[in-house]
Order: structure tokens, then sequence, then C-alpha cells
């Protein structure tokens, strides 16, 4: 459709190799190294922080909840015995029956779990637990209290763990004091550890998003100014619409991309790696049952960004049909209501819209196909979990806080693969504007200074063209072989035909363009030796579309110049008739124009070009159609402006209505890019052909 014609040039194939890109924009990203430097190192404290939390959540359950110490029988000959004869004894707490003794689970745990099978099915590992409190005067006073359930082991006292429920509360507090306060002290490391990650993360990410939006202004500014510098002929191949894109929606994609990737994408890579290093560690067994799912969240999370990629891209076709849709009709509103198309447009509308809808939901399928496998996968990697962890969790090969934080970080396992695949459309469409960027960076269209320009000490204005030949393109030449000369302070008109080179020979003089063949000469110097600024200063240019920028009518007339004083301005603007315009403005000089001067008449705005032309003092004057457009009273003025303006400069005039260019001292009559006759009116008159049909359509008929 429409839309998809209009917005080809997004398409996923690329032209432009991924390392040229990447060098490309390290051009931007290399004077922040530095901080991104400083971002990467926060990232990775951030991630330190959140895997040191499950690990508090693992040292309150074993060490403070639920510590469990066994009693172990010594039998010579038996399996593992020589294992705990390895042991360091002073680890081991007598329990007052011979070749028997607790240990604590911390030791228990060093016994592999083959062992600990081995030591529970030949009766030298006792299935009950009990709890060791340090010896101290209050664990003491609870134990004496109940003497038939505690005994003294060294330097604890230990009751089984189906006992406590028989001791009243306060002694049981009393009995857990330690476990308390060291509870209390997981509590208070674990707010510190978030204060600080907190604090962390908001460095991360207040860096993360200054650098980025540093490097997307140095690119704005690069962008802008490179394209100040192309040649006419350049806007002449790239609509405005596809420029402006360049500088604000490519440049987003590029700062969403630098945002996700140092904010989330290498923090999602740097807490996976991180996890499973911290599983590994805990258990390489109980890692490798759960990372058996891992093959499948990847095929699933390499379909999802290959087919959300495809949904993505025609979404955003759509919209841009959707958009483009909207902008047109709002802009031709009159349009459709003078020939009642309100329905039709409509019609039209709702197609699109629908189409907008659809493939909205192909989006939604793929991320609603997606989120469930993943949820689907961490269950089963939980069920994995309880069943073979809560297996070794009942031996005694990891402890209850290792099972939990085994749930807890595959918790956290499943969250960065997500965020990754959805991230990835985020790359791609960046990538995509990043070549886009690339590729007009290469665009080399400009009309360069030679490196000898000098501006000339004065002009007296003579004009000449000297057997040029110009073409837009090779196919179709505008200009052939023209020649001709406009002499200091002298009025030249050249009317003709629409297509004729009328307004061409102004490009061209304005060194908007470079001649192919010929040569242009301002006081018999070429154009190509002067400065362009130089050049353009020289000669002031009045056009038939006037442009004002938003602003004040002070800024539209000097153009951000601020050598020009008041008095000069309005004495440009009385030589123009236009003071009595400024005159009735509520603000004057400082009235507020909108963009593109749209609060003023097209004789107003007219008016306002003439003086701003005039505040330059030009040496050479260039009027291009400039009283086409514009009412009988207002045209008088101009007339009337122009006989002021003309004294003492060359003007050169393109215009239609020969009204304006009777007055002139010669007429050139341009036919198919050829000066096919010259004269004043009066002599084209009595023996032009070609200038008197031109005439008589205009003012015969």
């Amino acid at each position: 459709m429409r839309g998809d014609a209009i917005h080809h040039e997004e398409s996923p194939a690329s032209k432009v190799a991924l390392v040229r890109l990447l060098l490309f924009f390290m051009n931007y990203f290399a004077p922040y190294k530095k901080a991104v430097a400083v971002t990467m190192l926060l990232a990775l404290l951030v991630i330190a922080t959140e895997l040191l939390l499950p690990q508090l959540l693992r040292s309150a359950l074993d060490r403070f909840i639920a510590p469990a110490a066994r009693m172990v029988a010594e039998q010579p000959g038996r399996a593992a015995a020589a294992r705990l004869q390895s042991m360091d004894r002073r680890l081991f707490l007598p329990s007052g029956r011979p070749g028997c003794y607790f240990i604590l689970p911390e030791q228990l745990r060093r016994l592999g779990d083959a062992e600990i099978k081995l030591m529970e099915n030949s009766g030298q590992l006792l299935p009950e637990k009990y709890y060791a409190a340090p010896a101290d005067a209050i664990t003491d006073a609870v134990a004496a209290k109940y003497p038939a359930l505690f005994q003294q082991a060294g330097a604890f006292n230990l009751i089984a763990y189906d006992k406590l429920g028989v001791l009243e509360k306060p002694d049981l507090m009393s009995l857990r004091k330690h476990d308390l306060q060291g509870l209390s002290g997981i509590c208070l490391a674990f707010i510190a550890i978030l204060s600080t990650g907190f604090i962390l993360n908001f460095m991360q990410i207040f860096l993360v998003e200054r650098t980025s939006q540093r490097i997307m202004h140095d690119l704005r500014c690069s962008i802008f100014s490179h394209l100040q510098g192309r040649a006419m002929s350049f806007f002449t191949k790239n609509p405005v619409g596809r420029l402006v894109t360049r500088a604000t929606s490519d440049v987003q994609n590029l700062h969403e991309m630098f945002s996700a990737l140092f904010s989330s994408i290498f923090k999602d890579i740097f807490l996976i790696l991180g996890i499973m290093a911290a599983l590994f560690i805990l258990s390489w067994k109980l890692s490798l049952v759960c990372f058996c799912l891992l093959p499948l969240l990847i095929a699933g999370a390499a379909a999802f960004s290959y087919t959300s990629h495809n949904a993505f891209r025609e979404v955003r076709l759509k919209i841009a049909a959707l958009n483009s849709m909207i902008q047109e009709n709002l802009a031709g509103i009159t349009v459709v209501k003078a020939f009642c198309r309100e329905w039709r447009t409509a019609a039209q509308f709702s197609r699109v819209n629908l189409e907008t809808y659809r493939a909205n939901m192909k989006q939604t399928v793929v991320f609603a196909i997606f989120t469930p496998l993943v949820d689907f996968t961490r269950v089963c990697a939980f069920a994995l979990i309880i069943w073979y962890g809560g297996g070794q969790t009942l031996r005694e090969a990891i402890s209850i806080g290792t099972l939990v934080i085994f749930l807890y970080y595959m918790r956290m396992f499943f969250t960065p693969i997500q965020d990754l695949a959805e991230k990835y459309n985020i790359v791609q469409s960046a990538c995509a504007s990043l070549e886009r960027l690339y590729l007009l960076f290469e665009e080399k269209a400009v009309i360069a200074d030679s490196p000898d320009a000098l501006p000339p000490g004065t002009l007296a204005g003579a004009v000449e063209f000297r057997n040029v030949t110009f073409a837009y393109n090779l196919h179709e030449t505008v200009l052939h072989d023209i020649s001709f000369t406009v002499n200091p302070g002298e009025t030249v008109a050249i009317v003709g035909l629409t297509g004729a080179g009328k307004t061409t020979i102004i490009n061209l003089l304005e060194r908007f363009y470079d001649v192919q063949a010929g040569s242009i000469l301002i006081d018999s110097r070429d154009i190509r030796t002067m400065p362009q600024a130089f050049l353009r200063r020289s000669i002031g240019l009045v056009l038939q579309d006037v442009f004002l920028f938003a602003g004040t009518i002070r800024s539209n007339i000097t153009l951000g110049c601020a050598g020009f004083t008041d008095e000069q301005i309005l004495q440009a603007l009385a030589i123009a008739n236009a003071d009595r315009l400024v005159a009735k403005l509520p603000g004057g000089l400082d009235e507020m124009v909108t963009e593109g001067g749209k609060t003023l008449s097209a004789g107003e705005r007219q008016l306002l070009s003439f003086a701003r032309a005039v505040l330059i003092d030009p040496k050479i004057l260039v009027l291009d159609e400039a009283t086409s457009n514009i009412d009988p009273v207002t045209e008088g003025l101009i007339q009337d402006a122009l006989d002021k303006i003309l004294r003492g400069r060359t003007c050169i005039v393109i215009a239609h209505r020969f009204s304006t260019i009777k007055k002139a001292d010669r007429i050139i009559v341009l036919h198919r890019g050829k000066v096919a006759e010259t004269g004043s009116h009066d002599e084209l008159m009595a023996a032009s052909i070609l200038y008197k049909q031109l005439y008589e359509l205009q003012y015969k008929q």
C-alpha cells in the first residue's frame, strides 16, 4: 500500500557492514568512554548487591532460623568412617554416649551426598536433629529448668528439634536470643545492601542517561551542520520529511539503544552470568538439573526475537501510513470539505486503521506466546529444584537455605532473559537508524569554496553569464550555452514560459548549483573564486514564496545578525514601504511571528522580504516572481519601493506579470533553455514574435 512505498527505506536488509557502522558510532562514543566505563563498573556493583541479598537470606536460614546438628556413631570398618576420622575432631561435640558425637551442620555438609547416604543406611548418621545453643548463663538456666530435654556437649546445650515446642515461649526466646540477634544483624545488612544498591542504581541510570543525551546532542549537532553544508541538489533528491526523521526519530532510536545497552542489556548479561556462577558454586548437580531447560528457553527467545522483529516492523510501517494519512487529510481539510469527501476519507482511514489494528494484534500474539513460555519454563525449573533439591535437603547434602536461595536465583534468572529478548527489537531498530545516518553522512553533495577563494575589495555589480550550460540531471539539460551581460546599475528582466530556465539562472548566480560548462562572472571575476558567504551577502534575493521563521519581526529582518541597529532596521522598512505595517502591530519590531508568517498576508510577508534584502545593502538585487501573488494595492507599494531600492543597484527580475518588467532597461526572453530575444519592452513588442505572444496571452485575452 501507499504507506509501504513511502517507508520502503526501513527494510531490514543492511547495506552497510556492521563493523563500519560501529566504527562510525564510535566517533561520537569515544569522548565519553570514561563515563561509559564508570557506568559498567556501577552496573557490576549493582549486580553484586542483587546477588548478595539471597546469600543473606541463606545465612539467615542456615545459621539462625534452622541450624540442625546431627549425632554420629563411629563404627570402624564401616563406609565413610575414614572420612570422619580425617575431619577436625575439635568440631565434634561429645554426646555423653560412647562412640557418639554431635556434628554441626556446617561440617556435615562437607561430606558428599553419597557419603551421607551411606552413613544413614549403615546407621552411622542418626536421623534425629538437634538445636545447638551456645552455653552461657541464660541458656544454662533454661537447660537447668528442663534437664530431661537438654544435653550438654562442649560449649553447647543441645535439644532435639521436636522438643522445642515443649518449652515455654519466654524460655524459647531466651534460648534463641543469639539467633534473634543474628537475624537483627542480617536485617540491618539487608537494608544497608538495598540502600547501597538503590544509590548505585540511581547513579548508574543517571550517568547512562546523561552520557546518552550528550552523545545524541553531539550527533544532532553534526547532522544539522552536515545538512546545512549540503548543496541544493542534495535537498532536491531528499524530501524534507526524511531529513527531519534522521535528526529526530533515528537519533531517538540510537538514544533508546544506548540507554537499553548500558542500563539494561549489559546488566542483564552480567546478571545471568553472575547467577549461573553462584548456582554452580552452591551446587553444580542441582544447577545442571535446572539448566537442562535452558536450550528450550534459548530456542524460544530466538524465535520470539525473529518473529517479533517482523511484527514490530510491520506495526511501524502501518503506523507511519496512518500518521501520513491523518496529516495529509488535515492539511487538505478545505479540499475534503469543498468536495464532500468526508465519508470517503473516513472509509479510507478506517481501512488503514484496520490494517494497523491487525498488525498490532500480530505483535500481541507473539508476546502472548513468548511470555507464557518463559513462565512455563520458570515453573518447570522450580519443580525440578523442589524435586531434586528437596531430596538433597532431606539427605542433608544441601541446607534449607541453599534450596531457598536456588529458588530465589532461578526467579531472578528468567527475568533478564525475557528482557533481553524484548530489547532485541530496540537494537534492530537502532541498527537500521544507524545505517541511515551513516549513509546520510556519506552523502558528499557540497559546493565548497576553493582553497584560494578571496573576496574582492569592492563590487561594481556587473553580472555576466558566459556560455553557461547546466542540467539538474544527466538526461535533461535546462540551460544551453546561455550568454548575457547585466551592466552595473542596470535592471534586466528575464521572461519565458514555465520551464524555460528562469529560476535556474538565479540558482546558478547564487551558486546554489555549479555550472557544468561555461562560467558566471561578477565584475569579470568567476564567482567560483569568491567565498560563498561574500557572494551571497552581495546579492539580495527576494523570492515568490516568502518564508518567515518563528520569532519576531526584528529577527526575521535581521535573520539573527546582531550588528544592525533599530534605526537601520526602520530605515530598511521605510524603503520597502513596510514601516506602516510594523507601526500598526502592537509589538512593533518585537511582534511575534508564527512559523511561515501565517498571521500575516502574502503581501505583508513580501514587503518584509524586501526590507530583509534592503537591510544588507546588496550591490546586486534579484527578484524571483516577487509580485506574482499579491493584490494590486500591495503591488503598488512594492513598485514604489522598487523605485527606491533599485537606485544604484544591479537588478535581475524574474516575472510573469508584464506590468512588473515594463520599466526594465532590458528584457531577455528565454525559450527552451536558450536566449531567444533581447531588447526593451517597446523594441520587443515591435520586432519580437515570442515576447509579443507572451504579452498578448496575458493582456489581449
